[in-house]
């Protein structure tokens, strides 16, 4: 096993476990530096886990050499001797090479008819204990620190097919070139690449960056409004003070936060320092990518999703040898290798995918945070619809205030109309869309204009109910109800992904009565389709963006010749359109009444952030349709009052003990026995009522008790003193916990 230095060798008295012994040390790069080593204490401590797990999340998976296992043969085996099928024995010993690895065994037509993954181990483990094998290890080479990247250009040859012609168009557009990894996250297939480059249709080949300080090739940028010149001014002072320094930049959609962001990175860069954005994902926003390195040419380092592993490492190394200015990423490049980090912005620094949702379960925030206090820099937390948490400390004086309410382009936020669903079903309206929805769709398509249309929930509905005895089907493994995919013919489990034929007869009573409830994105695009035939509508959502490349590829169909954008919470996020004008919540109940403290406040943000993808060039406006027409997150949206809707969401938190006004944690017991399950739950809760200065609530079951055939409780703990109980989970519940072998505890710290 391989591991990691991280202290000066010292001598023990004694150890409470065996220790092992250091057989090599590898002459490798170096995988982290002592900023990441104290944001992987800092990481260890304050989210309760290992420091080898949080070094997991904080080193590049490219910066650590691959252990390879070999198997190589002994003498030939006694037959009888061992439990081991005779056509295994004959494969091993005539037709693999005297030393293989055990993935090569795995790949045999041969092996795989004789066991699956698990069974076949157990057989060679069989054979190496008899002596008959044995196993090797071997340690991969390192890798060079010369950092290549691959890139397209340009070939001689023609090539036909419509998908191919327009990667070549893209490459011949972008000019000089272009980096593999832009043209797959700007949806385009490898094997669409790989076909050109065969045709010579385009040429490939690796380069070294150059790396020189020279812009990109960004148009002039327009003059910064008041609203820019104050935020840019306020960033400044924190910056000339050399010290830690956090503010919320709260600027509403289109108020030109980016353009903030890129001149005070100038300003950094110009004097010496070294800057990180974090967005909360690149592949979403490829226009953010092309933004950054427009402006800072080669000096720029995008870490996204369409890169190789060899790329991201290169990259990394890039960013240790000093050729790197600014990196440009999602969650993990808060732990970028960048010397004299002077500037930290988050961008959209409310959205939940800044919280890693397993182990360890850090919040991006936090740990940059923390590295901007270790290096005296300045965090930016930049939202449009900020977290409460956040809003809180700022109008608290904790943090500074930087708002922007006037859009750079001068225009108002659209109007948003409510519709209130219930009034409509009453009317006998029993269709998604409500008149005015449909005129507003109608009206756009004849002037030659967009419609944005978001729907949280993905497939044709929720669940499917037989109408003569209730049945509703559900998942096996898990406690909910099958989502129906109609376009597959499918009933679905999203947490599991278990799957059955969408049933013609109740397999109840038989009857054929069985009918959908709730929508979801494929039943809107369905509905606009049929509604208006010469539309092009165009779905994005998870089942359609299962490629890296796809959201690229859906938004620029979008761009070049759609109307309707149909879609899930992406569609909300960085979308810039000219000609959209009308952008609607289909459903805006689905997640309000979650049982989460923190639903209304992700319901505001969803609406308020899809409402202003309207009307960004030119007036447009938003409708929001609803059962639930008085719900603060659906009042205070459609006035475009974040104000209003956090100062009453915090009243109601203070009153029941949810963060800010105290601190959360929980802690989830899971396993196969519920009784086993719920009994180490209370005991957990039993001994933390004793320790924990505030309320430990539960054991409860979780809002999804049982997932993929695991049952699931949770106990919660609101305390005004986190580190002391956080300190009580270590020593009174861990102890126990990591001699349990029936179930697993998963600690999530500020939830």
């Amino acid at each position: 096993m391989l591991a990691f230095v991280v202290s000066p060798v010292r001598e023990i008295e004694r150890s409470d476990s065996p220790l092992k012994r250091v057989e090599e040390r590898l002459d490798v790069p170096r995988a982290f530096d002592e900023t990441i080593l104290h944001l992987a204490r800092f990481i260890a401590s304050y989210y309760i886990c290992t420091l080898g797990e949080a070094l997991d999340a904080a080193v590049l998976a490219g910066a650590v050499p691959r252990m390879r296992e070999w198997i190589v043969r002994g003498g030939v085996p006694v037959p009888g001797r061992f439990r081991v099928p005779a056509r295994l024995l004959r494969l091993i010993w005539e037709e693999l090479p005297e030393r293989f690895a055990f993935d090569a065994l795995l790949r045999h037509p041969e092996a795989r008819r004789t066991g699956d993954r698990g069974t076949l181990m157990r057989y060679v483990q069989a054979l190496v204990r008899g002596g008959a094998l044995r196993r090797e290890r071997s340690v991969g080479e390192a890798r060079t620190r010369e950092y290549r990247i691959r890139v397209l250009e340009p070939g001689d040859a023609a090539i036909k097919g419509k998908k191919a012609q327009a990667l070549v168009e893209f490459v011949r557009e972008r000019g000089g070139p272009v980096p593999r990894a832009d043209a797959v996250l700007a949806g385009f297939s490898n094997a669409v690449i790989a076909r050109a480059v065969a045709a010579g249709a385009l040429n490939e080949r690796e380069i070294v960056p150059s790396h020189e300080r020279t812009a990109g090739v960004a148009p002039e940028p327009p003059p910064a409004t008041a609203e820019q010149r104050r935020a840019l001014d306020a960033i400044a002072a924190l910056l000339d003070a050399g010290a830690f320094g956090e503010t919320l930049m709260y600027g509403v959609t289109g108020s030109g936060k980016t353009y903030v962001y890129i001149e005070t990175i100038k300003r950094v860069v110009r004097e010496g320092g070294r800057a990180i954005v974090l967005v909360p994902e690149i592949s979403l926003t490829p226009q953010t990518a092309r933004q950054f390195e427009s402006v800072f040419g080669e000096r720029v380092a995008v870490l996204h999703s369409a890169l190789s592993e060899r790329e991201r490492f290169d990259a990394w190394q890039a960013c240790v040898a000093g050729e790197i200015e600014v990196v440009v990423g999602a969650r993990s490049a808060v732990f970028a290798p960048l010397r004299d980090v002077r500037l930290l912005v988050v961008d959209e620094a409310h959205e939940s995918s800044y919280k890693q949702d397993n182990v360890p379960r850090y919040h991006a925030v936090a740990v940059a945070r923390e590295r901007m206090r270790l290096e005296g820099g300045v965090l930016v937390l930049g939202s449009a619809t900020p977290s409460v948490d956040s809003f809180a400390a700022a109008t608290n004086g904790k943090i500074g205030l930087i708002v922007l309410r006037e859009r750079a382009t001068n225009l108002p936020l659209p109007a948003v109309r409510v519709v209130d669903l219930s009034k409509e079903f009453e009317a006998g309206n029993r269709g998604i869309f409500s008149p005015p929805l449909v005129q507003a769709i109608s009206s756009r398509l004849e002037r030659d204009e967009k419609c944005v249309l978001l729907v949280n929930r993905r497939g044709s509905a929720g669940f499917v109910l037989c109408r003569s005895c209730g049945t509703v089907p559900e998942c096996p493994r898990c406690s909910v109800a099958l989502a129906s995919h109609r376009s597959e013919g499918l009933l679905r489990c999203h947490y599991c992904d278990h799957q059955m034929p969408i049933p013609q007869r109740c397999p109840k009573c038989a009857m054929e009565t069985i009918k959908e409830f709730g929508v979801g994105t494929e039943r809107v695009a369905e509905e606009v389709a049929r509604l208006f035939p010469r539309a092009h509508v165009v779905r994005m959502d998870s089942d359609t963006t299962t490629r890296i490349g796809d959201h690229a590829r859906l938004l620029r169909a979008f761009e070049e010749d759609g109307d309707v954008l149909v879609g899930t919470q992406m569609v909300a996020k960085g979308l810039d359109y000219p000609t959209v004008t009308l952008s609607a919540v289909v459903a805006a109940d689905i997640g309000l009444h979650l049982p989460d403290f923190r639903a209304a406040e992700r319901s505001f943000a969803l609406i308020a952030q899809v409402c202003g993808r309207s009307g960004r060039a030119r007036p447009g406006e938003a409708i929001v349709q609803t059962y639930s027409p008085e719900h603060p997150a659906i009042v205070f949206a459609a006035t475009h009052d974040y104000d209003g809707f956090a100062a009453h969401e915090l009243e109601e938190r203070a009153a029941l003990g949810f963060p800010p006004a105290r601190r959360l944690i929980y802690l989830g017991v899971i396993g196969r026995s519920p009784t086993r399950t719920h009994d180490l739950a209370a005991r957990y809760a039993s001994l933390l009522r004793d320790a924990v200065e505030g309320e430990v609530l539960g054991p409860s079951p979780y809002p999804v008790a049982r997932v993929n055939a695991e049952w699931r409780y949770r106990v919660a703990i609101k305390t005004r003193k986190p580190a002391a109980a956080r300190a009580a989970i270590r020593e009174r519940v861990l102890p126990i916990a990591h001699g349990e072998r029936e179930a697993r505890l998963a600690i999530n710290v500020d939830p």
